[in-house]
């Protein structure tokens, strides 16, 4: 449709299509996604900075060595000086840190370009680590637990209010409104063949609904609160819309002119793998928790749906933050997942803000990881990455620290009294460069949990399900 964005390296099948480039070199998704992998890759971890810090007092430890190995043999031993400064020099070059130093930076440099293959960005190496420490993650309901494209269900109407009408006018109100459910309104009216029309007046009520003026007429549209705040008595509309919200619709009440004219409902379509994203988070024993504006019936008729057992609903966009640092308060360390600008707070807030990836700029830019394919098994396939990325630091970490510190006694000297053996510094330098080569190989074998991220969700089921029971 004309005004759609266009994505680089999209396939026109027919016809031909027209289109500006509103992005170029340095601006376009693919450099972006190069050059969050580039700063991830260059960025350190918190374990890196404690190996940092060991190996500097492996330095002076290794010079120590050296020092103390050539006045004990020289002195005290009774070698030679060439034997004496041959055990020195080799006990120097043996426990140089090398390994230690490598130990993160390879296995960060793996796991980052491992996420990248797999649309999953993470943008530094404390995310990529952080990751493995969630236990709890937050997911926004629109757009992340459903496909974010609703429609239009129900519309009922008070006795004595045209239909149609009502229709007309609320459609033409909604088109001032960004948010999906009025979009949703507005395509429902269209497709009932509505001519809609400019509202000469427009005011979004953030967390509740809208206020217009359609044709002279003033138009409340949004949640039972909207209209007890304004003072509008619904009346049966209550009843009405109780059943819709147990369906895991979303219900709106709709005012003409200061009285309660009539409803509608809008659902949306749970996506095909949120329910075995959110069994998997269990299993890791990671709490899931939806967080939403929706009102609590239809909230929990979602979250039912999905599997999810806390729900925080009703939920201004100005407080989601709010929640999260509760979460956070609760002694959770939280991964927030959202798809828009009302979402970016919150995303800041939490200790890991991933964001979707067909979300808007202002989410993705807060967020530390992205999930370019909007899958929310990639939830799981992210904090697999980051548990093994860790085992394999843990792993090169003790490697490093076992070997040097093994290796200095016998690069001294330890078994010459007794069996005559003693490295050379050309020997001890090899035995270095191979302790360098195992951490390298061992980061690399960190490509195996690619078969892991593959099989994430396999059982899942193939297609979306509607959002009601």
């Amino acid at each position: 449709q004309p005004g759609d964005p266009v994505i680089a390296g999209s396939i026109n099948r027919s016809g031909s299509v027209r289109f500006r480039a509103t992005k170029v070199g340095a601006d376009t998704t693919l450099a972006q996604i190069v050059e969050l992998v580039q700063r991830a890759q260059n960025s350190k971890a918190p374990g890196q900075r404690l190996a940092d810090q060991a190996a500097q007092y492996l330095v002076i430890l290794a010079v120590g060595s050296g020092l103390v190995t050539f006045f004990l043999w020289y002195f005290a031993g009774g070698v030679s000086f060439i034997t004496a400064l041959t055990f020195a020099i080799s006990a120097v070059v043996i426990a140089c840190p090398d390994a230690l130093g490598l130990a993160t930076p390879t296995v960060v440099a793996v796991g980052t370009g491992i996420g990248a293959r797999h649309n999953i960005l993470i943008k530094d190496a404390v995310t990529l680590e952080g990751l493995s420490q969630i236990t709890a993650v937050v997911l926004d309901k629109t757009g992340t637990l459903t496909e974010g494209k609703p429609a239009l269900t129900d519309v009922q109407v008070v006795s004595g209010v045209a239909e149609q009408e009502f229709l007309r006018l609320l459609g033409s109100a909604e088109q001032g409104s960004e948010h999906p459910l009025a979009e949703a309104i507005v395509v429902g009216a269209r497709e009932r063949g509505f001519a809609l029309v400019d509202a000469s007046e427009f005011e979004a009520i953030a967390g509740h609904g809208i206020r217009a003026v359609v044709e002279g007429r003033t138009l409340l549209a949004g949640n039972l609160k909207l209209m007890r705040d304004q003072g509008i008595e619904v009346g049966e509309l209550e009843a009405r819309a109780a059943p819709l919200a147990q369906a895991g619709k979303t219900p709106m009440f709709v005012a003409l002119d200061g009285q309660a004219a009539g409803l509608v409902a809008v659902s949306d379509r749970i996506k095909p793998t949120a329910r075995e994203t959110v069994r998997q988070l269990e299993a890791l024993g990671i709490e899931p928790i939806m967080i939403t504006g929706d009102n609590r019936r239809t909230a929990e008729a979602v979250a039912k749906e999905v599997g999810i057992t806390r729900v925080l609903a009703e939920v201004l966009p100005a407080d989601k933050a709010q929640q999260v640092r509760t979460l956070q308060a609760e002694g959770k360390r939280v991964a927030m997942v959202g798809d828009g600008i009302n979402d970016a707070p919150a995303l800041a807030q939490a200790d890991i803000g991933i964001a979707i990836g067909a979300g808007t700029d202002v989410a993705i830019e807060t967020a530390s990881v992205v999930l370019m394919k909007s899958d929310p098994l990639d939830i799981l396939r992210a904090i697999t990455l980051s548990q093994a990325t860790v085992r394999k630091m843990k792993q090169n970490l003790v490697w490093a620290s076992i070997y040097n510190v093994l290796a200095i006694p016998i690069a001294a000297g330890l078994l010459y009294p007794t069996w005559g053996i003693f490295l050379r510094p050309e020997w001890s330098a090899l035995l270095m460069s191979v302790s360098s080569i195992v951490v390298a190989v061992n980061a690399v074998l960190l490509r195996q949990v690619e078969g892991k991220l593959r099989e994430v969700g396999r059982s899942d089921a193939a297609s979306p399900v509607p959002a009601s029971v």
